[in-house]
């Protein structure tokens, strides 16, 4: 659910190698990161790699490229590969363009950022150890078992070795 804009320019499939594909672009070369689709539903994701020349750019696909082949037009999204953030998302399942697989209604109040963001500055990262919340029950209660496993048994090791 990436944002759709009517985009002019549209290049050509130069090759494909297994999930790699190079596309030639006449007018405008999309910047790295930019998602690209091609297909006959535009089924077929391919984010901006390289540029590899003024013309060319390399590509990986992220859907399969079945049916993908020589000549076949590849149309420019103009943008990145973006997916949903905000409160509305927690607990919820996702693929990787943002639609969701839950077999719920997709979030209304999100907004959709790109997937490539600047890491957050030093100051505001955390140095102190805390529990990281997926928001997925299952996932939160295994990892806090886990770490209350390891707990007692180091203090399990730790009272062994006193006894001997």
């Amino acid at each position: 659910m990436e944002d759709k804009h009517n985009s002019s320019n549209f290049g050509t499939v130069v090759s494909v190698r297994g999930s790699i594909v190079d596309v030639l672009f006449e007018k405008h070369l999309p910047h790295v990161y930019t998602l690209l689709r091609a297909g006959k539903k535009s089924q077929i994701a391919i984010e901006v790699l390289t540029q590899l020349d003024s013309h060319h750019v390399r590509g990986i696909a992220l859907t399969p490229t079945e049916g993908l082949a020589r000549g076949m037009a590849v149309e420019d999204t103009g943008g990145p590969l973006k997916a949903p953030v905000g409160r509305e998302i927690l607990s919820r399942m996702f693929d990787v363009f943002g639609n969701t697989i839950d077999l719920m209604e997709p979030p209304s109040d999100v907004q959709w950022r790109s997937i490539h963001q600047a890491p957050p500055p030093l100051v505001r990262r955390s140095t102190t150890s805390e529990i990281f919340e997926t928001g997925i029950k299952a996932i939160d209660v295994l990892v806090r078992l886990s770490a209350e496993v390891k707990q007692v048994y180091l203090e399990e090791r730790a009272l062994a070795r006193l006894c001997y």
